[in-house]
């Protein structure tokens, strides 16, 4: 995937830096034209001594072409392409000097140069990119994209073989009459749906319409992408069709089809998906669906994903990692099992925000005993210890995992407020006061990633904990010298609603909440709206303030094709990853991931029966991208949501938690110590030398820190010391055009822009190379 280690960024800047200061032949000849002079010129043949004569052309210009060249690729060979730079000297003449230039790409993803003037695209990556020719201090570049042009025979895997394989050149057999009686259907995912690119396992549902057709063409297109796909209609093994459909199809998209789409794709345009239907006879009616459109973030999701099941004998919490290798499915982490025999269940838990420690509430309402786990060293046969004698049914931790918040008001409660628990020990400290009461018990507390803020619901009536209703949702903040202040309403109270599990968002500006539909009425029946997988819980979003002003997540609400006109889809439990990335705009566009839990239909697949005199159907966890900005502009910020591949489906899934690291034997997390003489890092981490910017390896004992690894930057995005760019780019201040030395720079190209010193760099095209008072900047030459 898109991603380089520390080692690889750093050579690449090496390589960048050094062919800025020495231009080598590039395998074309010569040393970049021999002398050069400062503005840019070959200094034609130079006198006996070596000096340049001053009146001797020079080179002015250069020009390159092709210019703005498409390479079509198809099968497993690259396109080459010539590329070829012409000089225009001072003295009006022209000369190629491809055999002096050292040509590059920005994106080495889309192909390379193989040592002069031919480029050789990728395969797999398409894309568009700018090729650089550079002569002295010229610099000449152009625009350059690979499409992908890719056919694929699908191969079902084991278990869901049809009864024949698809035709050789399928895509000749869709040469019939459109018919609209053949039209095809796409049931999932929904239309606009933005995913993470290291997500993998997209399902695309297919309704056929016509029992008369026999093969199938998923098209993926869009300015740099074709990708067909052709397959027989097939669904895994053992699958029940929802009542109503007769036939429908299920296909999983390759690893290397995946990597054509997502890798191509990711930040850039959306993906259109059209589905064409016929037989095998090639001169057969076809028919083609309504396209939806599919969009790839910009960067992979990462951290690791906990969640609560109800599986039958399994019950209790699963986890996922987002950033390890190899895996497809959610394993246990913590069961009843693993507490000691008066536990049946272990319910609503809470990770601290680097992973390493779990709390869990265990046997449900009216109970209210605590499980406490540090995951570095839990195993499938460990027992977690229970806490003392004060309980909580909901929780959250502060940053640092040093302390979290809990709650309590069910049987037995004495202490309705917001309480404060050690992190290590599970033992109560404080109650922050004016938070709750016997009437109204504060419930569904959220601590705030920066540690300022907590968010809680307060109901108007409450039954337990877990079933509450007409509530509020408030916040306190934390006092400079210590304390909390007095609870502010965020989104008050309304008759007829209820309002409870706020999230706050992972840049501490705005929450999510749940708000269902009550039944008429003073006080309204639990089962009409007290939380506990509500059929009408929607998402909303408010930013942290008072009487904010509340906007739907509409398009993570919606339900899909399959759900028909039924609204009413449980979206619960919101919870949110923790890292802000970049989003699909400019380099200030960002995105975040919120999950939550909805009975809506997994396309083709529908929901498990529920036992629950509150709801009739299971639910599972989904995920949609959420633009914070859209927030602070009242506007919807929501994409329309997709389900996660990796948990069991024939359960019932929700209550995700998320923590930035799956922390399992004894690894360790940002700042702690690795190398020879201590443990490994987690996922998604490296072991490096302290106190080193960019970092290094390490192995020595005492001297190494587990940190991030610094994914490289493409062109114009943000970047420093720690975060190199890719491709050979430049790190460079924003503001001075030198080398980065804190935290507004950018990767440029290796070239100088107007103003910009030059001499050892390459003025940007366009601009010569001029000396002044003994300094040489780039600069535009009035013609």
């Amino acid at each position: 995937m898109w991603k380089k280690t520390w080692l690889l960024g750093i050579l690449m800047t090496a390589t960048a830096l050094s062919g800025c200061s020495s231009c080598g032949d590039n395998g074309g000849g010569g040393t970049d034209g021999g002398n050069t002079t400062a503005d840019g010129g070959d200094g034609g043949g130079g006198n006996p001594d070596g000096s340049v004569d001053p009146t001797d052309p020079t080179l002015s210009s250069l020009t390159i072409e092709p210019t703005n060249p498409v390479l079509v690729v198809s099968g497993s060979t690259g396109v080459t392409q010539l590329f070829k730079v012409t000089g225009t000297f001072t003295d009006g003449r022209t000369e190629d000097v491809s055999g002096k230039a050292l040509f590059s790409i920005d994106d080495t993803r889309l192909g390379l140069f193989g040592g002069g003037s031919g480029f050789t695209s990728s395969t797999t990556v398409g894309g568009t990119s700018t090729v650089r020719a550079r002569v002295g201090t010229l610099s000449v570049s152009t625009p350059i994209t690979v499409k992908l042009d890719q056919k694929v025979s699908d191969t079902p895997p084991p278990g869901q073989t049809p009864a024949t394989p698809v035709p050789a050149d399928p895509g000749s057999k869709f040469g019939g009459t459109v018919d609209t009686s053949y039209k095809p259907e796409i049931v999932y995912p929904n239309n606009g749906v933005l995913v993470p690119p290291n997500l993998g396992q997209l399902e695309i549902h297919i309704k056929p319409n016509n029992a008369s057709t026999t093969l199938f063409e998923l098209a993926f297109s869009n300015s740099i992408t074709d990708v067909r796909v052709y397959l027989r209609c097939y669904l895994p093994s053992g699958f029940t069709l929802p009542s109503g459909v007769s036939r429908g199809c299920i296909y999983t998209p390759t690893e290397n089809v995946w990597k054509f789409l997502a890798e191509s794709n990711r930040g850039g345009q959306p993906v259109k998906l059209t589905v064409r239907s016929t037989d095998d006879s090639g001169t057969g009616k076809v028919g083609v669906s309504n396209p939806i459109a599919i969009q790839f973030a910009r960067a992979e999701l990462k951290g690791a994903l906990y969640y609560w099941t109800t599986k039958t004998g399994s019950t209790g919490v699963m986890r996922y990692d987002f950033a390890g290798t190899g895996t497809t499915a959610a394993s246990p982490v913590m069961l009843a099992k693993n507490i000691d025999g008066s536990v049946s269940c272990v319910g609503c838990h809470a990770l601290s925000r680097n992973g390493k420690k779990l709390v869990a509430e265990v046997n449900g309402q009216n109970d209210g005993r605590l499980a406490l786990a540090d995951l570095s060293s839990f195993t499938a046969d460990s027992k977690a210890k229970l806490g003392a004698s004060r309980q909580s049914t909901f929780e959250s931790w502060n940053p640092d995992g040093s302390k979290f918040v809990g709650v309590y008001g069910d049987s037995g409660a004495t202490d309705f407020g917001l309480r404060i628990f050690n992190g290590d020990t599970g033992a109560y400290e404080s109650s922050i006061p004016g938070t709750g009461d016997s009437n109204s018990p504060a419930t569904h507390p959220d601590w705030s990633p920066d540690g300022q803020t907590i968010a809680y619901t307060s109901p108007t009536y409450k039954e337990t904990n877990q079933r509450n209703y007409m509530g509020a949702i408030k916040m306190v903040t934390a006092k400079s010298g210590g304390g909390w202040n007095a609870p502010v309403t965020v989104v008050p109270a309304e008759n007829g609603k209820h309002r409870y599990y706020p999230a706050i968002a992972p840049d501490n500006s705005f929450l999510v909440f749940n708000e269902s539909a009550c039944d008429s009425g003073t006080a309204p029946s639990h089962y009409s709206c007290n939380g506990d997988t509500d059929k009408t819980a929607k998402l909303w979003a408010a930013k942290l303030q008072a009487g904010a002003t509340r906007v739907e997540l509409t398009k993570a609400n919606q339900g899909g094709v399959m759900d028909g006109s039924e609204k009413n889809l449980t979206n619960s439990y919101p919870k949110w990853s923790p890292f802000v990335t970049r989003g699909t705009g400019d380099d200030k566009s960002r995105l975040m991931w919120v999950t939550f839990s909805s009975s809506r239909n997994y396309g083709l697949r529908t929901m498990a029966a529920s036992s629950s005199s509150e709801n009739d159907k299971s639910t599972l966890l989904w995920m949609a991208a959420v633009d914070p900005d859209k927030v602070n502009a009242g506007v919807d910020p929501s994409y329309p949501a997709f389900a996660l591949p990796f948990q069991d489906i024939t359960t019932s899934n929700h209550i995700a938690q998320w923590a930035q690291y799956f922390v399992s034997n004894g690894c360790s997390t940002v700042g702690e110590g690795c190398g020879s003489a201590g443990s490994t890092c987690c996922n998604g981490l490296q072991c490096v030398q302290l106190n080193q910017d960019p970092p290094i390896p390490c192995d020595v004992a005492g001297a190494c820190v587990c940190d991030a690894i610094p994914q490289c930057a493409p062109a114009l995005e943000k970047c420093s010391a720690a975060a190199p760019c890719c491709d050979g780019l430049l790190c460079l201040d924003d503001v001075t055009g030198g080398s980065c030395s804190g935290s507004d720079c950018s990767c440029k190209p290796p070239c100088a822009s107007e103003g910009q010193a030059c001499g050892s760099s390459a003025c940007c095209d366009g601009l010569a190379c001029v000396t002044e008072s003994g300094s040489s900047t780039c600069q535009i030459i009035l013609k």
